[in-house]
């Protein structure tokens, strides 16, 4: 055999086009799936959190929003206070803020907090879900927070 008839055929202009496209798109695919916990990894959350909460669940549902559960020793009254110092505002159910309501041994709603916080890379909304009643080992108050 002589040296010509070992040439490859030269690539079509338009098959090397197409196959850039393709990687194009492939990085692009992989970098939607790596961006975002990246970007949570180097900016950190954008809600703000009471001092000695514990996070003791992470959901996140195939439909619907993501959301993470904290417990405290704080009283729901003391966290919903914290949210509205961070510039949120509360709707507290039953009682007005301040008032002792009577304590009936079960787990009760306090509050629904939600706020906003804007940082340097981007804005962040939150909402809290507050409520207390639940055992020592449990909380005694446990929160929720979404996250958007």
């Amino acid at each position: 055999m002589t040296r010509a008839a070992r040439r490859l055929p030269p690539v079509p202009v338009w098959l090397a086009l197409l196959l850039m496209v393709a990687a194009v798109v492939a990085a692009a695919l992989i970098l939607m799936r790596v961006a975002e916990p990246l970007y949570g990894l180097v900016f950190g959350s954008g809600a703000p959190l009471p001092e000695g909460a514990v996070e003791i669940e992470r959901v996140t549902p195939e439909r619907g929003a993501a959301y993470r559960v904290f417990r405290t020793a704080q009283t729901g009254r003391e966290v919903a206070a914290f949210y509205e110092e961070a510039g949120g505002a509360c709707v507290y159910a039953g009682a007005v803020p301040g008032e002792g309501a009577a304590s009936t041994g079960r787990e009760r709603s306090v509050a629904r907090c939600s706020g906003k916080q804007d940082s340097a890379a981007r804005g962040s909304g939150w909402e809290v879900y507050i409520a207390e009643g639940y055992s020592a080992q449990e909380g005694p108050t446990i929160f929720r927070l979404y996250e958007y």
